[in-house]
């Protein structure tokens, strides 16, 4: 754990600080410097926006959750910083930037109110506070905000399983443009798998919409050499605030869970006094597709297991989790051959990144758990708006597999919502699925409302919350499939054990883990299986633990990451190889070794895979072919020890280890 919090500490302070580019600039709000208070009679509210009074200093990120005294504090805080506003900036546009604040808030500059943002604590919020700074001069920023369960917000009321973390939950900054600033540049790529050339449609957003007519050089450039690849300069005209054109490009490299090719597109927007404004995104190329029952991966049929990650679980940090706690979590999901997951809500920008970098599909989904069964116009009309941000924010992410509307929604009497949310995230014309989250397909057949969506789902609790024994799960599978999906793939979201409500422990976890997870590999149109959680995770109604320590025992492991028997277990599950066997040679310094590729669940191909072994004289290691479902390998490896068994394992070409030998 020391080295862990040693990690977090070093990448809290690398974030601090971020350096300006080209017509824009940036003064992060992170760190300390903040003061802070709780407010549980109301008292600030038309006083406090000018200073807050007797507070204490906190660094942002924060929440108050994970603090002595105020782990079950669900009320009104305040913060409040002072920030230098540079002269230089006079005549320029400045934003105010929260990645997110949990989850009522208002924003005040300078004791004058620059915005607000209710019913939503996990998307990002941003407030033109031009007219409100003093330049040259220190500016005090104030914030209210509150986590009060509310009928007027997802997650709704009390109904949520995960932490209740009150605050100013992810980073904050400043920043300042020149002339016209760009507000999105989305890209959908369409590849040609035959000879991997692509087109590309571009559509750009600006901040200022009075704006019909603009002149733009698009630049895209491979992400780590950043090397030029095409570029485009182009004269356009908005429609409905859209600027909109297309690029071509004669060979890309793909976006793939074992080969994360990244791009960026630089945007620059040219104006009579020269560059107006320089915007980057970075997106990839892949191609999904659904045919009859199988999931096709640039055109390739797959079927891939994953794991879902609860954030917000380590209990020093709460949801205020620093990038070196996402990044352990990242890497414990690779490290579990895990290539697909999904949050229950909107994510820190930053773990997607690593989503991106590292080569994880994810179904990002709305904090609509449960209840309520039929949201009114006014909900309804929130979650669109909470649809509207995350896709804006992550359209162009090659690793966003699926746009999750809904997770386990009850009692729902009119079923015409999912389709008016599922049209609404279509509408958005993305290179990504929709999905409708169902524990309930098993009953509803073919009335499940994840059958409007693109992909049917299940959280496959036979034995545990669903009741009956695990033997169940394959009758239902079958159920399932002749009844409801007629053709179609199923991808089971969740399964899991959760204790103290269900009794065995780590033991069981791994019987009901394998018994499953067997049951669907045996089942051709599950198209891949995403096992509930990770880590044990914090939750305002956990049935283990107090204070910040109230969870649910779900993981394979703890709260602090640390392994569970069961962690190793599904790793071997989902290892796309294995050794078939290995055997030195009698009296001598060689052996054979036999691998297998899956073709089950897992089924994909291997590419640019590594066989590696130790040898008497160090390391050794064998580039592998492409090697499809069902193929074996047989090779002779040198330099073994004639006196011990000998030591391999596959490695993939992102460098974690897909299999090892006993």
């Amino acid at each position: 754990m020391k080295n862990l919090r040693n990690i977090i500490l070093t990448a809290v302070a690398v974030l601090v600080f971020t350096p300006g580019r080209a017509q824009r600039d940036t003064v992060a709000l992170d760190g300390g410097g903040w003061i802070f208070r709780t407010d549980a009679d109301s008292t600030g509210w038309g006083a406090w926006q000018a200073g807050v009074p007797g507070g204490r200093e906190v660094r942002v990120p924060h929440t108050w959750n994970v603090e002595d005294g105020t782990e079950r504090y669900f009320g009104l805080a305040w913060y409040e910083r002072h920030a230098e506003v540079p002269a230089a900036w006079k005549g320029r546009r400045v934003r105010l930037c929260f990645d997110a604040v949990y989850r009522d808030m208002v924003c005040y500059v300078n004791g004058r109110e620059a915005g607000r943002n209710t019913g939503t604590g996990f998307t990002p919020v941003s407030f033109d506070v031009t007219p409100l700074l003093r330049y040259g001069a220190s500016n005090r920023i104030v914030v209210a905000v509150s986590n009060r369960f509310s009928e007027h917000a997802f997650p709704y009321k009390a109904a949520f399983d995960w932490p209740n973390d009150g605050g100013i939950i992810r980073p904050v900054a400043l920043v300042a443009t020149d002339g016209v600033p760009v507000r999105y540049a989305h890209i959908k790529p369409d590849v040609d798998l035959s000879d991997s050339s692509a087109v590309a449609s571009v559509k750009i957003r600006l901040w200022d919409e009075r704006v019909r007519r603009a002149d733009f050089t698009l630049t895209v450039l491979d992400w780590k050499t950043r090397k030029p690849v095409a570029e485009k300069r182009v004269a356009l005209k908005a429609e409905d605030g859209v600027f909109t054109t297309g690029m071509a490009f004669e060979k890309v490299r793909l976006w793939h869970f074992d080969a994360p090719n990244l791009y960026v597109m630089r945007v620059d927007v040219h104006g009579p006094k020269g560059l107006q404004d320089r915007y980057e995104t970075r997106f990839g190329f892949r191609k999904l597709a659904i045919e009859g029952d199988r999931l096709l991966f640039n055109g390739e049929p797959v079927r891939l297991p994953g794991v879902e990650y609860m954030p917000g679980s380590y209990p020093d940090y709460g949801m205020a989790e620093p990038v070196g706690v996402m990044a352990e979590a990242v890497r414990l999901m690779k490290e579990l051959n895990c290539v697909v997951t999904r949050f229950h809500w909107q994510q820190d920008a930053r773990i997607l990144d690593m989503m991106d970098e590292q080569g994880m599909l994810v179904q990002e989904e709305l904090p609509w758990w449960q209840q309520p069964g039929d949201p009114n116009s006014e909900l309804e009309a929130l979650l669109k708006h909470q649809l509207d941000v995350t896709v804006e924010r992550d359209y162009n992410r090659p690793s966003i597999l699926s746009w999750g509307v809904s997770n386990e929604v009850y009692h729902n009497t009119d079923k015409s919502v999912y389709r008016r949310m599922i049209d609404h995230a279509r509408s958005w014309n993305t290179n990504a699925f929709v999905t409708v989250v169902s524990n309930q397909i098993y009953t509803t057949l073919a009335n499940d409302e994840s059958l409007m969506a693109d992909i049917p789902t299940w959280n496959d609790y036979s034995g545990t919350w669903h009741g009956g024994d695990r033997t169940q799960s394959p009758v239902r599978l079958d159920e399932i499939n002749k009844k409801a999906l007629k053709g179609r793939p199923l991808l089971i979201t969740e399964h899991g054990l959760c204790e103290p409500r269900f009794v065995g422990g780590d033991p069981r976890r791994i019987t009901e883990m394998t018994y499953h997870y067997d049951a669907w590999a045996k089942s051709p149109f599950v198209m891949g299986c995403i096992y509930f959680s990770l880590n044990d995770y914090r939750t305002h109604v956990g049935e283990s633990g107090r204070g910040r320590y109230k969870a649910r025992i779900h993981g394979l492991t703890d709260m602090w990451f640390g392994k569970k028997p069961s962690f190793g277990v599904y790793a071997g599950l989902a290892s796309p190889v294995y050794f078939e066997s290995v055997q030195q040679h009698a009296g001598g310094t060689q052996a054979e070794v036999t691998i297998t590729v899956k073709n089950s669940l897992p089924s994909y191909t291997l590419r640019g895979y590594t066989l590696v072994w130790d040898s008497v004289d160090g390391e050794r290691s064998l580039p592998l072919p492409v090697l499809n479902p069902g193929d074996k390998f047989t090779v002779t490896i040198g330099g073994t020890d004639p006196h011990r068994k000998p030591r391999a394992r596959v490695v993939r070409p992102t460098g974690y280890v897909a299999a090892e030998n006993d």
